[in-house]
């Protein structure tokens, strides 16, 4: 559709966006029961193998920038039913795939990363990182009374 033909809308005081707000570019809206998630293309298999699906271009409208395209399609640039965009224009480009994984899932991927970050920070807090071949490890100094490394959800 040429932007010239556009059904002529309306801005008021209440739709009016600033050309100085800030825009979000990867925004989508949210699909009950997912987690959406943007991947590069090469690392689609891994999320596959992760449980993460395609997105379809009949699930969400993604932020279009092109100025003679549809607004009454996607703002997906892929040519087929995925949701994809441009993301670098160097070295012959590279897309961003917009995937879904089970809200379930997710959440224990989360409780999973959770637990390795919080058994790293109980090695820091202890002071013993790298003390197993140091002869004073009895006299190493490690500040006590402060909340240190502590996860911000528990």
């Amino acid at each position: 559709m040429n932007p010239s033909n556009l059904p002529k809308r309306r801005v008021t005081e209440s739709t009016r966006i600033p050309m100085s707000t800030p825009e979000q570019q990867l925004k989508v809206p949210d699909i009950p029961g997912y987690h959406l998630h943007w991947h590069l293309e090469h690392n689609i298999q891994r999320a596959l193998a992760a449980g993460y699906e395609f997105v379809e271009d009949d699930q969400v409208l993604v932020t279009d920038k092109g100025v003679a395209n549809n607004k009454e399609e996607t703002g997906s640039t892929d040519l087929g039913s995925k949701i994809s965009i441009l993301a670098d224009r160097s070295n012959g480009g590279s897309r961003l795939y917009l995937m879904k994984l089970k809200e379930e899932w997710w959440m224990q991927d989360q409780k999973k990363q959770l637990e390795v970050s919080e058994s790293i920070a109980a090695t820091m807090r202890s002071g013993t990182v790298g003390a197993d071949k140091d002869p004073d490890v009895a006299k190493r100094y490690l500040k006590t009374g402060q909340d240190l490394f502590i996860p911000k959800h528990r």
